[in-house]
């Protein structure tokens, strides 16, 4: 990485453009221009509008403020990273005399004894910020958190195989499971609830148009299922139609593809619809693009399914399925999007020489509980390449595979049959149900 050479005492010394370059001298990490324009901007209002002439900015409270920022900017960046840009920042302009941004904007004029004092304070906040901020930003609920397996009590009876099979391997990784009892198909993970956190779950209608034409035949009912596992906890109720394979947790967002506004009859990203959908999941929402022209054309999506096109890996870090090789304009504006709220997205493109696109599609659907993944494989050449994509996304994790042909010809995977959650004892007495959305 390029250095600088910056002179503290010179006239522009706190510029924006001197102030990115003593930033990339003082860190040793990737800073995209979009993230530093951001900061930059947060930076600004933080020292300016905050602060104010003559006030006592403090370490604090400037990351908490730029955090903040980009929050709202949906622009996802590792807290200690704004940490070490803060403290950059913050160590430049102990060095400069009389601390401006420009000549244009607010002065806020120190001594050299102010300096030091500010220097001495900020030095003994950072480690008591971090441990603070660790908490209040604690990440999202999410697949490393889980500890317990649920399956459906179909799976045995459809798939008997499939069911011995997974079990013991369940069993050889240590993987906590159970079933649950009076469901009407193997694919648990769309009608059984999300959970929020580690007492919170939100149940949801259970009602996808895919199963419109069988009646009730396959339609479980998500709310009586919920009062059949979830004991000791807080269950919220909505009557927002969705399927839980369409809800995916990265980084403080919840990714959905937009076929959720066609399920619940609203006009695509209605507002009052997505502020709905904004409380119900508690949780800023990045919507993906779906389309189903025609449901009766080969690689149609009738399902229009989050989990089946991405898998988030810790941080900003998002692997995404081949769906270039379906959909190539689709694939170009999922990564945009993700993209722009500042993910790094990796696809899960295969190099062989005859691509089979019947099972490929389905590396991406793979669970994850705690540092434990287990990935669907078809005894095909793309193996060896999902399972090294997969590893080298989760560094920290025992990944195992687990051949099954049979499920995914059905359309689903392994994620689709599995509902994994943190089960814990907790304290409390069940909870009613709360009606949280009078939608």
């Amino acid at each position: 990485m390029e250095k600088f050479l910056l002179d503290p005492t010179a006239p522009e010394a706190l510029t924006s453009e001197v102030m990115h370059k003593v930033v990339l001298n003082g860190i040793d990490f990737e800073l995209p221009e979009n993230i530093w324009d951001a900061i930059d901007d947060a930076f600004g209002n933080y020292w300016n509008v905050e602060v104010g002439y003559g006030c006592w900015p403090d370490f604090n409270s400037a990351v908490r403020s730029i955090s903040n920022w980009l929050r709202k900017e949906h622009i996802i960046f590792p807290l200690d990273k704004i940490s070490t840009i803060v403290t950059v920042m913050f160590d430049w302009i102990e060095q400069v005399p009389g601390a401006t941004l420009d000549d244009s904007e607010v002065v806020i004029p120190h001594s050299c004894e102010d300096f030091e004092r500010i220097r001495q304070k900020i030095k003994k906040q950072e480690q008591m910020l971090m441990q603070e901020l660790s908490a209040e930003f604690a990440p999202q609920f999410n697949d490393t958190m889980t500890n317990f397996v649920y399956i459906s009590d179909k799976l045995k009876e459809f798939y008997p195989n499939v069911y011995s099979r997974l079990t013991k391997l369940f069993d050889e990784m240590e993987i906590e499971w159970g079933e649950v009892k009076g469901t009407k198909d193997i694919w648990i993970r769309d009608y059984m609830p999300i959970q929020l956190s580690n007492d919170r779950f939100l149940v949801y209608k259970y009602d996808p148009d895919y199963l419109k034409d069988s009646g009730e035949k396959y339609l479980t009912d998500s709310y009586a299922m919920s009062k059949s596992v979830l004991h000791n906890c807080q269950k919220l109720d909505s009557s927002i139609t969705l399927d839980g394979g369409n809800v995916v947790t990265c980084a403080g967002h919840r990714i959905l593809t937009d076929k959720v506004f066609q399920e619940n009859g609203k006009p695509i990203y209605d507002p009052v619809f997505c502020r709905c959908l904004f409380e119900a999941l508690d949780s800023d929402i990045i919507f993906l693009p779906w389309h189903c022209d025609n449901p009766h054309e080969p690689n149609a999506d009738v399902y229009g399914h989050a989990d089946g096109l991405i898998h988030w890996t810790g941080d900003n870090r998002v692997l995404m399925s081949n769906h270039r090789d379906f959909f190539p304009e689709e694939a170009d504006e999922v990564k945009r999007r993700l993209e722009a709220v500042g993910f790094e997205v990796k696809e899960m493109l295969f190099d062989v020489p005859n691509p089979n696109r019947d099972f490929n599609w389905a590396y991406i659907n793979y669970l994850e509980v705690g540092n434990k993944i287990i990935v669907p494989t078809f005894g095909i050449p793309e193996d060896e390449q999902a399972l090294k994509y997969i590893r080298e996304a989760n560094p920290d994790s025992i990944v195992r595979g687990f051949r099954m042909r049979d499920i995914v010809r059905n359309g689903g995977a392994l994620h689709c049959i599995t509902w994994n959650i943190k089960k814990s004892e907790l304290p409390f007495e069940p909870e009613e149900h709360n009606s949280i959305l009078p939608f």
